[in-house]
Parts: C-alpha cells; sequence; structure tokens
C-alpha cells in the first residue's frame, strides 16, 4: 500500500473544509481571495458544504464539520484536502 499521495496537477481539485476553527468575518473574504489565487494558479476549488454555515451561531455544529470532511474523502475528484482556520487577531 502506498502512503505517499501523488503530486498535485494542473487542473486537480483541492476541497477545502473548516473542521475546527470557524470562518467567520473578515476570514471569509481572505478564504474567498485565496480560492482565487489557488484557481488562477490552475486548479480547482471546491468549498465544503458547511464551511460557511452558522448553525450554532458560531460555526457549524460538530455533525456537520465531520460530514464535510467526510465526504472530501469520499469524492474522488478531491486530490488534496485543505483546512482552513480562522485567522486570530491578536
Amino acid at each position: 500500500m502506498n502512503i505517499i499521495p501523488n503530486k498535485l496537477k494542473l487542473g486537480d481539485t483541492i476541497g477545502i473544509v473548516a473542521p475546527s476553527d470557524p470562518v467567520i468575518g473578515e476570514n471569509i473574504e481572505e478564504l474567498k481571495q485565496a480560492k482565487e489565487i489557488v484557481e488562477k494558479s490552475g486548479f480547482k476549488v471546491k468549498f465544503s458544504k458547511n464551511l460557511f454555515s452558522n448553525t450554532n451561531g458560531y460555526s457549524s455544529t460538530a455533525k456537520e464539520k465531520a460530514k464535510d470532511i467526510n465526504e472530501m474523502f469520499k469524492d474522488k475528484e478531491i486530490k488534496m484536502i485543505w483546512c482552513a482556520k480562522r485567522r486570530k487577531q491578536f
């Protein structure tokens, strides 16, 4: 069994999930800008269903987050999973 993943190739799809911190406020715009940069670099980007969800008044629920990441692993189109997190202001 090969545990080293294949290298990304132009045209591959990168899935973005937020399994921990919520993507809220300024981070939403930052993530959308990052998506544009990645797409201009020749890759496709797929946001998870609940990436910007606010079910708890703060972020998505643990079940929604788990479903998102499991869906990314099941999706044969996804070649890399990028875990987004909130940039904390100090």
